[in-house]
This record gives C-alpha cells, sequence and structure tokens, in this order.
C-alpha cells in the first residue's frame, strides 16, 4: 500500500508520468486496474463511494494499493472522524457521548479507542521520533498524564512542526501518511520508520 494524496487526477497524472515509486525497491509504478470498491464515512456520516487505484512495480511486479491520505487502512471512516474521535476521548469525552456527537455507532468509536490505546505508547515513541526528526530544536513533547493523551500530543505536536516546516495541511492526513495507513494498525511494529 501507498499513501497518496486525495485528487484522483493528480494522482492518476503522476502514476502516468512516473512519478509515484514502490515502496520496496523504489522502481516506476504502472497503473494496474482498480481494488475492490468501498464506502469511506467522512464528516457527518456523509458516505463516499470510492475505488482504490491499484498498480504494479515495473521491477518487482509487486502490487500495491494507493490509499488516499484520508483514509486508514481497513477503516470505512475517514481519519479526520477517527482523529476527532481520538481528540474528544483526550479531554476526558466517553464513547457513548463522542459516537453522538459524530452520529456513528458506539461499538465503531469504542473499537478505535480500544485500539488507539492499546498502540498509544508506540504512536507516541513514532510521532515524538518524528517531531525530533522535522524540528531538533522543538524540544520534549510534553506529558499530558496518560499514554493516550501523550500519543494524541505528539500526533498535533508533529502537525504544528510540519505546518512550520512545509506548509498547512490536515494534521490527521500527515499522521496517515507518517503511519503508513496504519494508525489503528494490527500488525506488531506497523509504523515506517522516521529515519
Amino acid at each position: 500500500m501507498l499513501i497518496v494524496g486525495t485528487d484522483v487526477a493528480a494522482v492518476e497524472i503522476e502514476l502516468a508520468s512516473g512519478r509515484l515509486a514502490c515502496p520496496r525497491c523504489e522502481s516506476r509504478l504502472r497503473p494496474w486496474a482498480h481494488a475492490r470498491e468501498r464506502d469511506v464515512r467522512g464528516d457527518n456520516a456523509v458516505v463516499e463511494r470510492r475505488r482504490p487505484r491499484r498498480t504494479i512495480c515495473s521491477s518487482c511486479q509487486v502490487t500495491h494499493v494507493l490509499l488516499a491520505e484520508d483514509t486508514l487502512s481497513r477503516r470505512r471512516d475517514a481519519v479526520s472522524v477517527i482523529g476527532t474521535a481520538l481528540v474528544a476521548k483526550s479531554r476526558g469525552h466517553g464513547r457513548r457521548s463522542i459516537a453522538a456527537g459524530l452520529a456513528l455507532h458506539e461499538s465503531t468509536v469504542a473499537g478505535w479507542l480500544r485500539r488507539f490505546s492499546q498502540m498509544a505508547r508506540l504512536i507516541r515513541e513514532h510521532f515524538t521520533r518524528w517531531a525530533a526528526l522535522l524540528d531538533p530544536g522543538h524540544g520534549p513533547i510534553s506529558s499530558r498524564g496518560s499514554v493516550f493523551r501523550d500519543a494524541v500530543e505528539a500526533i498535533g505536536v508533529v502537525g504544528v512542526v510540519a505546518v512550520r516546516r512545509f506548509g498547512p495541511r490536515p494534521p490527521w492526513a500527515l499522521a496517515c501518511r507518517l503511519t503508513g495507513g496504519g494508525l489503528l494498525a494490527t500488525r506488531a511494529h506497523p509504523y515506517p520508520s522516521p529515519m
């Protein structure tokens, strides 16, 4: 899987012009059909039907799905919706009130919160490394009293540091890119190294 921008036409141009590289061997990716169609729930539970582009490496022949940076791997909801829930939880809200505020089923939100809680230490470490890489002079990330809150804070700090360095971009889209779409991944070591 390769994380790309949300503009489908721009991604197709990048692919056709050979500017997308295989994450495995760094050779040129070529178009190769599409992945299975899927629904993505965005803000206000608005559903958008998508069919992600599939590519094949011109050298190693491995196929890759191009996943837009506003979605996470194996998640139906947009990363901004999931991020809203994570921030709300870090501010002390419970899963019922978060789910009601997002017009989603409580079990969906509970699943995100549970998975993030399980991964919080790794997420905090991953984003702390990214903050140090993007701005070595930024200093340490302040503890917020729980590993969950610290992980959300680390994502926020990277968002701020990235804006200073590269200009505005949606913070949760950045989180998606920096985790290779696996912010709530189930793999043992889900995050690509920043170094």
